[in-house]
């Protein structure tokens, strides 16, 4: 066979027909190869501000998240009204020490809360006492305290005194040890003396186990100091950059001289002066640099020689017949008489046949493969070649892209119900796949591009459709009401979802991966909002225009106020209400807003998983672990699957606790409710009166009460009164007339009570009250 190969005549035309066809298709790849090498460089440099730019958001989601539950704490604990009692104290008396074990059990409640914090202390500038989770220190121990920190006390109040109202420290033991300082300052009431500071203190070591580690490289934490929270390994020092070289977010930035060369990128803290940062040698982006050259030699040499090799045997085996057949008819008569008949020559011929329909069948494969990958090549950016798109469209199809164009982008949303695959076997499912797809093209160019100019190939595993259209079309919608009679039929015969997102009208080759930008941005918008939206839609259709954002975003803040305080509540159906009309008020559906609306759903993610761990945390931990909240909440991707997720979670919940409700609950306790429900008004109703009342000891009341209940008398008691509260002002009483009938002596009270439990003042419910009566209006 091989003497046969190499004895052929290479000038026969047959040869070269098979020999050019075989370097047309192997070129692309060679040129594509080739045209990475020359923007190697730039591709690169992208992907590693992609990689990273990645990497940093998830790291500055995950610690941002401390950093705000850090600060939200301490705003909480400035607001204790034990802390505001105890620091207009110039000593503490005997009397005062109860108040200060009760502090001392709020701020330790607070720091149980907090895993990855150690302690949680106040400092007294007027009586120069500090309060921890743990004990009292008066002023003359302070010092034994600071040693814990190896500072001695003037070190200690240093590092705690600041000008502003937040911030932090850091500081750092012999052993070499870091340790954050969160500052909270609380002020007199005009603000013009500092009368405590609230200090949370987070050991680095307890943040850094939960920096991502990665092979080469190191992640960690700059602040304008040029202070550095690393991870288990430095690679950055401040000799090589500092905090001032962090200056543009998109920007890559080079450190390092010789062999070792560092690619550092960063991202801002929405809190305090911290900047994330990741630093990763140059080499490990670089290392296959050197080698592709040798690969693109190799390529380029195999390609040739396979290329000859193959037209060489293909074109001895698929005309060898005729061949054969040519040299018999040219013998004498009498040999042909004696050696040819019908039977040689016809099996000639249907070999023939065979082998070029072989050949027509591969050729064509070989064809839609360039063109799909010219298309793709263009898109995604690894081609700017306008000339040769613009021609291998017009070549191979009607569509023109000079004229007025639009893409469709389809994909399919879960084959496994299509008639097709009921009872396939896992052997037979790709087959099977090609048949829906030969299917699936065969409808839609029936149905569509039987009457609209376009065409149609694939890319990242979906089909994209380019269709001519002009005004006639998109005013009348007749290219919609075809295309969704075409997902009807798809419906109907073989039960298969497709989802077809469509951009807006472009011209111009320039703008096709605009175009495909906007029709996978259409894909991603129904994959999100799920049955809520149309399995087909044009990008303009997802666009309008909203002026309520700003409005939006306040809603949605009050609501999460709200929410927080039914579920603080144990109100876990008034809860369920509200968390689903947050889910169809404050999600704008915009195809441009995606990113919004993720992150939206993630923060009520964050904001109920955070409520409900308080709430169950101190009431029934069995059961929270049971609930499993972290694990169910990571699995939304859209509205339908967080609102059936956390609804499941809140049923759950609700048929636990009525599971649990028993005569175990004292009586008291429910005659404490109805007596609060009677007189709310009284100005001097308290937790004091109401143990007077039952004849029992006050912090026993008090304690058993919160346990039972999950919220404090003091809480009923503002609880109620702010509901009152809101009534009358619906019906049209000032925000004065209110707070003196509903029990406060001055409508400061009520303005600060009020905000603390709804989170906005008396005056702006009443003002969003009246604007809803007059839109309703």
């Amino acid at each position: 066979m091989i003497k046969k190969l190499f004895n052929f005549k290479t000038k026969d035309k047959v040869y070269y027909s098979y020999l050019i066809s075989y370097l047309v298709i192997g070129i692309l790849p060679i040129v594509i190869s080739l045209f990475v090498f020359v923007n190697y460089g730039q591709v690169v440099m992208k992907d590693i501000r992609e990689s990273q730019s990645y990497m940093l958001s998830q790291l500055k989601n995950n610690f941002d998240d401390n950093l705000e539950t850090v600060i939200k704490t301490s705003q909480l604990l400035s607001e204790n009204d034990k802390i505001n009692s105890l620091m207009n104290r110039k000593n503490f008396s005997k009397k005062d020490l109860l108040e200060v074990w009760k502090l001392k059990d709020d701020i330790n409640t607070v720091k149980n809360s907090i895993n990855f914090c150690s302690e949680i202390f106040v400092y007294f500038y007027g009586n120069d006492n500090i309060v921890s989770n743990t004990k009292l220190y008066s002023s003359e121990i302070n010092y034994i305290f600071a040693d814990t920190y190896q500072l001695t006390k003037d070190q200690l109040l240093e590092a705690v005194n600041i000008p502003q109202y937040q911030g932090y420290k850091i500081i750092q033991n012999d052993q070499g040890y870091k340790t954050i300082l969160f500052l909270q300052n609380v002020y007199s009431y005009n603000y013009k003396d500092k009368l405590a500071t609230i200090v949370t203190v987070v050991p680095w070591k307890n943040i850094a186990g939960n920096i991502a580690t990665i092979n080469e490289g190191q992640i960690y934490w700059i602040n304008s100091n040029n202070q550095i929270l690393e991870g288990d390994e430095t690679v950055v020092s401040n000799d090589e950059i500092s905090y001032e070289d962090y200056v543009n977010e998109n920007q890559l930035i080079f450190t390092g001289s010789g062999k070792v060369k560092h690619v550092n990128s960063f991202i801002n803290s929405r809190y305090y002066d911290f900047k994330y940062c990741i630093t990763i040698p140059q080499r490990y982006y670089f290392k296959d640099f050197n080698n592709l050259k040798q690969v693109l030699i190799l390529q380029l040499i195999v390609m040739v020689a396979l290329s000859v090799l193959l037209a060489r045997y293909y074109s001895i085996k698929n005309y060898k017949p005729i061949s054969k057949l040519i040299a018999l008819l040219r013998k004498n008569k009498k040999a042909a008489k004696d050696y040819l008949n019908f039977e040689n020559m016809e099996s000639y011929i249907d070999n023939l046949y065979k082998e070029n329909q072989s050949l027509s069948n591969s050729w064509y494969q070989a064809k839609d493969a360039l063109y799909n990958q010219v298309i793709s090549s263009f898109i995604k950016g690894w081609n700017y070649d306008l000339t040769v798109l613009e021609d291998l469209i017009s070549t191979n199809s009607k569509v023109t892209l000079n004229k007025s164009y639009i893409t469709m982008v389809i994909s399919y949303m879960d084959i496994s119900d299509c008639n097709l695959f009921i009872g396939i076997n896992d052997s037979d499912k790709e087959k099977t796949f090609q048949l829906l797809k030969f299917v699936f093209k065969n409808i839609f160019e029936e149905t569509i591009l039987s009457k609209y100019p376009g065409f149609f190939c694939d890319i990242d595993g979906m089909h994209l459709c380019i269709i001519n259209v002009n005004d006639d079309m998109t005013k009348n919608e007749t290219l919609a009401y075809d295309i969704r009679k075409c997902l009807s039929i798809y419906k109907k015969l073989l039960n298969l979802k497709v989802n077809i997102g469509a951009s807006r009208v472009h011209k111009g080759a320039e703008d096709l991966p605009k175009a495909y930008n906007e029709s996978t941005q259409v894909l991603s918008f129904q994959s999100f909002w799920g049955k809520d939206f149309e399995t087909f839609a044009f990008y303009e259709e997802t666009n309008t225009h909203h002026d309520t954002l700003n409005n939006s975003d306040s809603m949605l803040n009050e609501k999460q106020k709200k929410l927080y305080n039914l579920v603080n509540a144990k109100e876990y159906e008034k809860a369920v209400d509200l968390l689903n009309q947050i889910l169809d008020e404050t999600f704008v559906k915009e195809v441009q807003f995606m990113d919004m609306n993720q992150c939206r759903m993630y923060g009520l993610i964050n904001t109920v998983y955070n409520c409900l761990s308080d709430t169950l945390g101190r009431s029934d931990v069995e059961f929270l672990k049971q609930l499993n909240l972290m694990q169910r909440m990571l699995k939304a991707n859209s509205i339908d699957s967080i609102r059936n997720i956390l609804n499941g979670i809140f049923k759950d919940i609700i048929d636990h606790f009525k599971e649990c409700v028993t005569n175990e609950h004292p009586k008291w306790i429910q005659e404490i409710i109805h007596f609060v429900d009677d007189n709310y008004d009284d100005p001097n109703l308290n937790v004091s009166i109401l143990a007077d009342k039952l004849n029992m000891n006050l912090s026993y009341v008090g304690r058993t009460f919160k346990s039972y209940t999950g919220y404090g008398i003091t809480d009923l008691i503002h609880m109620k009164r702010v509901e009152e509260c809101k009534k009358r002002l619906i019906l049209g009483e000032s925000v004065r007339e209110v707070a003196e009938s509903i029990g406060y002596l001055d409508s400061k009270s009520l303005i600060r009570i009020f905000k603390k439990y709804e989170g906005i003042t008396p005056g702006q419910f009443k003002s969003n009250c009246e604007n809803e009566i007059i839109k309703l209006a």
